[in-house]
């Protein structure tokens, strides 16, 4: 009894070591394909990044030489750049490898499909083929640009959202290498991105195709900016130029130099021109008056010209009062108050509607007659410039003497009847 209970004891215990060793064996398994996957995670890594890298120089190399190398491409035909000439002329460091894990050598070839404008395609020629999974692993890391040629189509090389026949560049590299659509990046270099430098033959790479967001940031050391639209701005501070054939819209312009126009200075509302030093200025508030801002006096070493001048206090005159205006005594005028003058300067004034001399102002001058004068004046009147009364004047003769030639000579006065 005690026999039989040893060997079913023994019997269970071989079932559980044959358990256990079977789990270990499947962990085992796992595990090597785990690691298996991991290493080829880094054999992906790695050609991915090295793809990059040369993908990163050969742009640069056909920017900066771009009318060479469009000289050398043709439509079929491409001009190739190696990896030697990238080290060679410093676009990659010189010891960089150049074959991927894979021993593939690198190809960029640029064709022109039409004037002024490259394609290139980047892609590893020799070496073993590389997996299905590895390839198409490694275009996905590489991103938009990152393609493949697919052991279910060699004629053409793709990636995620791009398909372009090898035959366009005159290769056929096999399946398992890599790709990368450099003209992609060429195409967005030529639509999207400004250039810095000016590219001979391509001045639309220096236009922008969009607006320009500077996210609040500045724009340093300008030159003269040109404007074909408006310019809005809170202020607009400027040390040059600001030429612009449309509007400039800002909230204030702040300007500390002169500033010139060949139109008018206009604006809107009850404002005008302010002396910021001196708190003057002029500005309109109906349609009538143009006004002093702060009721400033107005000060001229030249005239001040009007259809009408008016002072609604006393007017003061530092030297004489000219009137222009000749009137006839004994005229009809209006209002009444006007002040004027007759033709010898006589001063009248209107009252009741007719020009009269005042009241005090009866005598009109005197003049000197002879016979030995010529035309018989000596001396004439000041009123009139001669010997004769002014208008509404009569002559009176004061006196005749006959003494030193005068057959007689005769005195008159002149006085308003």
């Amino acid at each position: 009894m005690g026999i039989t209970m040893k060997k079913r004891s023994s019997g269970f215990i071989s079932v559980e070591l044959l358990i256990a060793l079977a789990v270990i064996a499947i962990a085992v398994v796992k595990g090597t394909q785990l690691y298996m996957q991991h290493l080829d995670g880094l054999n992906q890594q790695m050609a991915a990044q090295q793809q990059i890298k040369v993908a990163e120089a050969g742009s640069k190399y056909i920017k900066d030489n771009f009318a060479a190398v469009l000289a050398a491409a043709g439509v079929t035909t491409p001009a190739v750049i190696t990896v030697a000439m990238l080290k060679n002329t410093k676009y990659l460091p010189a010891g960089f490898s150049e074959q991927n894990i894979y021993g593939q050598d690198y190809r960029i070839l640029a064709r022109k499909p039409q004037a002024n404008q490259l394609e290139t395609l980047i892609i590893t020629t020799g070496g073993s083929a590389a997996g299905e999974i590895d390839i198409r692993r490694a275009a996905q890391i590489i991103g938009a640009q990152g393609g493949y040629i697919s052991s279910t189509n060699t004629a053409v090389a793709q990636g995620a959202a791009w398909q372009v026949p090898l035959s366009n560049y005159g290769v056929s590299p096999g399946a398992g290498r890599l790709a990368t659509a450099l003209f992609f990046q060429d195409g967005a270099i030529a639509n999207d991105y400004l250039y810095r430098n000016a590219v001979p033959g391509r001045p639309e790479l220096n236009r922008m195709n969009t607006a320009l967001n500077m996210g609040g940031n500045n724009i340093e050391a300008a030159g003269t900016v040109n404007a074909i639209g408006d310019v809005n701005a809170q202020n607009v501070n400027a040390r040059g130029q600001v030429n612009a054939q449309g509007n400039i819209t800002a909230q204030n312009a702040d300007i500390r130099g002169e500033t010139y126009t060949n139109g008018w200075f206009r604006t809107r509302g009850n404002s005008g021109w302010y002396s910021e030093k001196w708190g003057g200025g002029w500005y309109m508030s109906d349609s009538t008056w143009v006004r002093s801002w702060m009721n400033k006096s107005i000060y001229t070493g030249g005239q001040v010209r009007g259809g009408e001048v008016r002072s609604d206090g006393r007017t003061y005159v530092g030297e004489y009062l000219q009137l222009g205006g000749v009137a006839t005594e004994g005229a009809g005028c209006a209002p009444n108050g006007l002040i004027g003058r007759n033709a010898a300067g006589l001063t009248l004034s209107c009252q009741s509607g007719v020009w009269r001399a005042p009241a005090s102002d009866r005598w009109g001058g005197s003049f000197w007659t002879g016979t030995q004068f010529a035309n018989g004046c000596g001396t004439v009147n000041p009123y009139t410039g001669a010997c004769s009364c002014p208008a509404g004047y009569v002559p009176n003769q004061q006196f005749a003497i006959a003494v030193f030639g005068c057959q007689p000579c005769r005195s008159y006065s002149c006085y308003k009847p």
